[in-house]
């Protein structure tokens, strides 16, 4: 019976001691490559799901060596989603306490519709991987396709990863906006910087179908369209100031720019600021009328006008 006794605590010690080996061994970095690897935790994903991405990722050794120390270490619960820089020469245990202290610092951009790039850029944190003079540079072509929304952005971002982010929901939103639509004359650039305009001339959606109508009847008739947020454009594309949009004074009318709609017929060349969803549904459903004006009055209401005579009025009523 001893014997019997002995030979199974010889087999007991044997297991694990070899337990012991196996983690041992499959807990060690898997090689001294210091190079980062972003490895990202989605919220509510299960520690065997992150243990298998773990491993086919190359990070860890061994999935099971993994749980056990996630468990040992009291730490299977305090492992956060996020993203985080981890590399093939920290151990097992290191991976476990960094998946633990939180990932990368993720931050929240959030762009207001109506804004031009030189605004959107001072919504970035100072501490990005890139200047703000590179991201104008490089988002410059993309004025109008930074879709007006809130994008949670990893902070090793690049700027290209940025504007593919906004450049997806962009095309999401541009294509249901432009479902049934009414407006067939404009290419899909036209509609933009149409919509660019709206966006700055007219708040709620049935207003800024209105304006549509009155612009588009503008543009059918070959009448300058007359817009001072175009003028606001080009005066401020050349000045740089410190606030954009301000009122414009007398002589800014006679800047010559291809922006300044007092001076040229048809559509600016390209969108004067980031046009939110309804400015370009708006664009894409103008409300129909024969109304060739339009005035926000004093009482913040929509005044619209068929002739000159009548706008005349209308000022005189709403803005005198």
């Amino acid at each position: 019976m001893k014997r019997v006794l002995t030979a199974i605590t010889l087999s007991v010690i044997l297991i694990i001691a070899g337990v012991f080996s196996y983690i041992k061994i499959n807990s060690k970095a898997i090689s001294v490559n210091t190079a980062n690897v972003m490895f990202t935790i989605n919220s509510g994903e299960s520690l065997v799901n992150i243990s298998q991405k773990l491993k086919s990722k190359s990070l860890i050794r061994d999935q099971n060596t993994f749980l056990f120390y996630a468990y040992y270490l009291g730490l299977n619960k305090k492992i956060q989603a996020g993203t985080f820089r981890l590399s093939p020469s920290l151990s097992t245990p290191e991976i476990i306490a960094k998946l633990s202290k939180g990932g990368i610092a993720d931050y929240w951009l959030t762009i207001i519709g109506g804004t031009r790039i030189e605004e959107i850029v001072s919504l970035f944190p100072d501490n990005v991987s890139f200047t703000k003079e590179e991201f104008i540079a490089q988002a410059k072509s993309k004025e109008g396709f930074l879709f007006p929304d809130s994008y949670l952005i990893p902070q090793y971002y690049t700027i290209d990863q940025i504007l593919e982010i906004i450049q997806s929901n962009f095309d999401k939103k541009f294509a249901e906006a432009k479902i049934d639509a009414t407006n067939t004359k404009m290419t899909d650039k036209q509609i933009l910087t149409f919509a660019s305009i709206i966006e700055r001339e007219a708040r709620t959606l049935k207003v800024k179908q209105g304006v549509a109508g009155v612009l588009s009847n503008r543009l059918n008739t070959n009448m300058p369209l007359q817009s001072d947020v175009t003028v606001q454009f080009a005066r401020d594309s050349k000045n740089k100031p410190a606030k954009y949009w301000t009122d414009l004074a007398a002589a800014d009318i006679s800047i010559i720019s291809p922006f300044n709609t007092y001076k040229n017929t048809g559509l600016p060349p390209s969108p004067i600021c980031n046009p939110g969803y309804d400015s370009i549904y708006a664009a894409f459903h103008p409300t129909e009328s024969d109304y060739l004006y339009y005035l926000t009055g004093n009482d913040n209401q929509m005044h619209y006008a068929t002739t000159l005579e009548e706008h005349d009025s209308n000022i005189d009523k709403y803005l005198k």
